[in-house]
């Protein structure tokens, strides 16, 4: 069973996604508040915690920045997916780069949802299409634009795994493919986030792109 906390300041919005939720067998919204202060407060005092966030941006009291940036720090192992209405590029660029595992917009169909969540558990991120084409479009001027490069060395077995990763191979996947255990992969993975100093997989896939490390 996949638990799921839920922040946004829209009550029918909230009871659509509770109803919808209801139908499957292998995920439940355990918590849910109408802004970030409120749902930290529910958090913390809640013995069972949820393992994926759906989270909004534009929240009273606190919004869906300031919510991320304490739910990364004091719940490093908790995945947030950023679920809104706005798609402006400063928005998504914003939530990305502190560390969120998804964006989807509130338009997005019900399957697509349900998809992000399993995906986010099982590979640590989700983007679609259109998010991974913003990422790529401001984050390789950006990169161009400041003279922005790795500032390490990554070795020719460190490419081919973030290459795999970035195509949402998972670990099993990627260790039948390269001919390399499970626990080597994981290795590999680890020496990425530490050597490239990002917080999880999907901080891997945005300096991939912006440094153009990879072809995805």
């Amino acid at each position: 069973m996949i638990r799921i906390g839920l922040v946004d300041d829209h009550l029918l919005f909230r009871e659509g996604l509770k109803a919808m939720f209801h139908d499957e067998k292998n995920m439940e919204i355990i918590l849910e508040a109408s802004n970030g202060h409120d749902f930290l407060e529910v958090l913390r005092n809640s013995v069972i915690k949820p393992e994926v966030i759906l989270l909004d941006i534009r929240m009273p009291i606190m919004d869906g920045y300031e919510t991320a940036k304490i739910l990364l720090e004091k719940y490093p192992d908790m995945k947030i997916i950023v679920l809104t209405m706005h798609e402006e590029e400063r928005h998504i660029i914003k939530m990305i780069e502190l560390g969120v595992n998804g964006y989807l917009m509130k338009n997005a169909s019900p399957e697509e949802v349900i998809d992000s969540i399993r995906c986010v558990m099982e590979y640590d991120y989700y983007f679609n299409n259109k998010i991974t084409n913003i990422m790529r479009k401001v984050m390789m001027y950006q990169g161009k634009r400041n003279g922005d490069h790795p500032i390490v060395q990554l070795s020719e077995r460190e490419i081919e795994v973030l290459e795999l990763i970035c195509k949402e191979f998972t670990a099993k996947e990627i260790g039948e493919k390269l001919f390399i255990s499970f626990r080597t992969v994981e290795g590999h993975r680890k020496k990425l986030l530490a050597k490239l100093n990002v917080r999880n997989t999907a901080g891997l896939v945005v300096l991939a792109i912006k440094n153009e490390i990879v072809k995805i």
